[in-house]
């Protein structure tokens, strides 16, 4: 048998390329295993507040603000203040609207608007806002995530 093999040349050569055959999709089969350990992540990143949506994928820069609208329409930058200045604009306006703002590049989410009588509610926002910025911040750093619901 094996003379018979040898014997007729055509035979030799559709074995050998049968073997070589079987040895490629053998080699084809073990490539996916070898390539599972490569994780990718995308760069999708995207942010969701109030029901509205928004894409940070691309943003170079984020922070954010307060600003107060005092009731002759003049706006006040309330993170350049201290307590003494707060109280100051309350004892002289009783009451003015203060407005939160995530900055994103060159467009503005409004993160928190409220009408402030006091102090405390001025804090109580800059609290808030520094948290979700904090927020922000560790989401944009994981490379795994894609999405943040902030409440």
């Amino acid at each position: 048998m094996i003379q018979s093999i040898f014997s007729s040349p055509g035979t030799v050569a559709v074995n050998i390329k049968r073997i070589a055959v079987l040895l490629l999709l053998a080699a084809i089969v073990a490539l996916p295993g070898c390539g599972s350990t490569t994780k990718v992540y995308t760069n999708d990143k995207t942010l969701v507040y109030k029901g509205d949506l928004y894409n940070l994928s691309n943003v170079q820069r984020l922070g954010s603000r307060m600003e107060g609208t005092l009731p002759n329409g003049d706006k006040v930058n309330l993170k350049q203040m201290d307590k003494k200045e707060v109280n100051e604009l309350l004892d002289e306006h009783s009451s003015f609207v203060v407005t939160a703002f995530v900055e994103m590049d060159d467009k503005d989410m409004v993160f928190q608007n409220s009408r402030v009588d006091s102090y405390s509610d001025v804090s109580s926002m800059t609290k808030r806002l520094d948290s979700a910025m904090s927020k922000i911040q560790k989401f944009m750093a994981n490379k795994k995530s894609t999405q943040l619901k902030l409440k």
